[in-house]
């Protein structure tokens, strides 16, 4: 036999042996179990989920009802399947552990959005159920992974602006509004306090329920020098992608003047999408007359705006585009509707069932069941964009 005809052979033999070993313990077809989201942490490295781990692939029964399942729909795990499979899957209700979010926003490519309802008058919708919502990404219906109403807990970072820019006045507003908005969470709710100024970004009080030793560091409030925002709402963002809250949401307080970031717009447009955080930019600095002639304090704002509205939050100001604020009420009032929006809201994750990356813009849009309720959400986000 020639060594030509011999090469041939053993090309053979080596496919059909690589093709038994990627059916039998090839480690991504049990890694597409053990990366989702609902999988049960003590069964993530066990084979036998799917198959016989002493069997061999021509035995009869050597699929477990779960592996023929999974197999004949392409290696893809339905949310049908995460319920039929109880013994497999965690429960909706339970939470997610042993994941990192890295972990679930690459490996399954889910995407995750806060959706805010309001009825005609503008009052916000809660109890709503996942039957309500159709969520759609460039027109085309997504199926939903999982669905949380308002009652999910939520993790709330506020990130306060407290640079050159920002005057005594401003800081007693902040002091006031953090104090205001940690009163009204829930217990199962946690809230984080970033400062930034000429000195960086700084955590001065990691996730907590509690409020006790709040006030205090409010008073400590001073800054001064360069506004690094980009580089804040970047480092908020990355450690609410990492906690184990499903609704996150970023509350900056700022005037929106970027002068000192290593980040840009653009790494801070991906991180929010990345992390599931919807951005509410409050505007309690353009408060005198002067700046609705400032070219650069317009900008600034147009900035905080494109922010928010990109990632479903809202920018916040009264009617006119800036604050005229005479009593701590009328500031209190506002905290207290942007904390019942964020009770009320619901979060829908989805994995995309286009998986090109082209670097283009996807249009996300929800629609409701009921004709005379309106939704809004995220805009969209771009391809390719972990």
């Amino acid at each position: 036999m020639s060594i030509k005809a011999l090469s041939k052979i053993f090309v053979v033999v080596a496919f059909v042996v690589f093709t038994g070993w990627r059916v039998v313990g090839h480690p991504a077809y049990l890694d597409l179990y053990a990366n989702d989201p609902r999988s049960k942490p003590e069964l993530r490295a066990k084979c036998a989920i799917c198959h016989e781990p002493t069997g061999r692939a021509k035995d009869a029964n050597f699929l477990t009802e779960f592996g023929r399942e999974f197999k004949a729909n392409r290696l893809r795990i339905t949310p049908e399947m995460r319920e039929k499979f109880k013994d497999v899957f965690l429960s909706a209700d339970q939470p997610v552990s042993g994941l990192t979010a890295d972990t679930i926003s690459l490996a399954t490519s889910q995407v995750v959005v806060n959706i805010t309802v309001k009825s005609a008058r503008g009052k916000y919708v809660p109890t709503l159920d996942r039957q309500a919502f159709t969520l759609l990404e460039d027109d085309r219906e997504q199926e939903v992974v999982e669905f949380f109403g308002e009652d999910a807990p939520m993790a709330v970072a506020v990130v306060l602006d407290v640079s050159g820019s920002v005057v005594e006045k401003d800081l007693d507003r902040y002091r006031n509004s953090a104090l205001d908005l940690a009163y009204r969470l829930k217990p199962d709710d946690t809230l984080a306090l970033y400062t930034f100024d000429e000195s960086g970004v700084q955590k001065i009080r990691d996730y907590s329920s509690a409020v006790s030793g709040l006030k205090p560091l409010l008073k400590q409030l001073k800054g001064e020098g360069n506004t690094p925002l980009y580089d804040a709402i970047l480092t908020a963002s990355k450690e609410l992608r990492v906690r184990p809250e499903r609704r996150r949401a970023l509350i900056l307080i700022s005037d929106g003047a970027d002068s000192a970031s290593s980040a840009t717009l653009r790494e801070v447009e991906k991180q929010t999408f990345l992390s599931g955080v919807s951005v509410y930019a409050i505007d309690l600095v353009n408060t005198e007359k002067s700046a609705r002639r400032s070219p650069e304090r317009q900008a600034a704002a147009q900035t905080l705006k494109q922010i928010a509205q990109e990632s479903g939050g809202r920018y916040i100001t009264t009617e006119g585009g800036f604050f005229l604020l005479t009593s701590r009420m009328k500031l209190k009032r506002i905290f207290t509707d942007l904390i019942d929006e964020l009770h009320s809201q619901y979060t829908i994750t989805y994995e995309p069932d286009n998986l090109r990356r082209q670097g283009r813009w996807r249009t996300i849009r929800v629609n409701l069941e009921q004709a005379d309720l309106t939704a809004r959400t995220r805009l969209g986000y771009r391809e390719g964009i972990e």
